[in-house]
């Protein structure tokens, strides 16, 4: 029942956001022209950041599972970071968990451990974007105005929550940090709970030491980085001129449309993309149609993002001689063991 009521609002969700993305579309013909007449080497140059973006995710996720165990196959790591997108592709999007489960029954190390760390890989990744977002504001948002009263709403408030962000981001490292030091209030928590805090820290140890941090730390700046050029090479495929740096701002708001759980993030992603492309670059657009040419970008962007990583998942996942199904329950049973230790 919960999984379908889930299942329920994220195709709710999806029909609403597609409702908002298309209802403004004024020519469904040129937008669709737009989609398909992408440039073949811009599009080509777009997957190969995408391939740089999964191998780099791949090796972080090995970085901080070094201090519980070294040498863990990195086709085993590369692997499951693509199965990660596949499940996470189905609400409730329980890719980290189900995937962080098959890698430790692998390499025999704590699940609660694996978990951890990939909850610690979307923390970092929150915070890189907010970092490149602010990086944004500081140094290019002057020469990118919004065309629109919309778009100094849209930055305006982006600008608020990224600041609120960051702060309580900045405030869960020191927090883990203090827990990770071993404090005196640790011993005033029952043992049960202390012990399941424990494991689930044991994934955070890459903390502790200053060259894993530090790789960590810039292995999350290059996984941001390629997946800017990612976006630019696509955007690029569509129209003949766009600033790099412009680029950083559709990052930032994708990353919000990609978190509205629909399946995928679709509908999201090209919600958000369109608004940005719309109300900040109209000027990189025709004239005639924006609004259909940016809904024609975003879709062929979303395309050539999804589909290549999803087929990757789905022939690692036979590989794997795993299903949704039954990856599906080893998240339950996982879950459900953290809970009950």
């Amino acid at each position: 029942m919960k999984r379908l009521v889930q299942v329920v609002i994220s195709a709710g969700l999806t029909v609403l956001i597609g409702y908002l993305v298309y209802r403004q579309v004024p020519d469904w013909g040129e937008s669709l022209q737009v989609m398909i007449k992408g440039s073949p080497p811009l599009l080509l140059a777009g997957l190969s950041f995408i391939t740089l973006h999964m191998f780099l995710r791949a090796a972080r996720w090995g970085v901080l599972l070094r201090s519980s165990k070294a040498g863990i196959s990195f086709r085993n790591l590369f692997s499951l970071t693509l199965v990660k997108y596949v499940v996470n592709i189905i609400p409730p999007r329980t890719g980290e968990v189900a995937a962080s489960v098959v890698l430790a029954r692998k390499e025999n190390i704590s699940a609660a451990t694996v978990i951890a760390a990939s909850v610690f890989e979307r923390i970092l990744d929150t915070i890189t974007v907010l970092f490149l977002f602010m990086c944004y504001l500081l140094l290019f948002s002057h020469r990118y105005a919004p065309n629109s009263e919309r778009g100094r709403e849209i930055i305006l408030s982006t600008q608020s929550y990224a600041i609120k962000g960051f702060v309580v981001f900045g405030l869960g490292i020191a927090i883990l940090a203090l827990l990770l030091r071993g404090t005196h209030l640790s011993a005033r928590i029952p043992f049960r709970i202390r012990r399941t805090i424990g494991q689930f820290l044991d994934g955070f140890r890459a903390l502790q030491s200053h060259g894993a941090m530090l790789q960590v730390l810039l292995l999350s700046l290059a996984i941001w980085l390629a997946i800017t050029l990612q976006l630019w090479c696509l955007v690029l495929a569509y129209v003949r001129s766009f600033p790099l740096a412009g680029t950083l701002l559709l990052v930032a708001l994708t990353v919000v449309g990609v978190a509205i759980p629909t399946p995928g993030g679709v509908g999201g992603f090209q919600y958000f993309m369109s608004l940005a492309l719309v109300n900040f670059f109209a000027q990189h657009l025709s004239p005639r149609d924006p609004q259909s040419q940016a809904v024609g970008i975003s879709n062929g962007s979303y395309l050539v993002s999804m589909v290549p990583v999803l087929i990757a998942g789905l022939i690692c996942l036979n590989k794997e001689g795993l299903s949704l199904g039954r990856l599906s329950k080893l998240s339950d049973q996982a879950q459900s063991d953290v809970r009950s230790s």
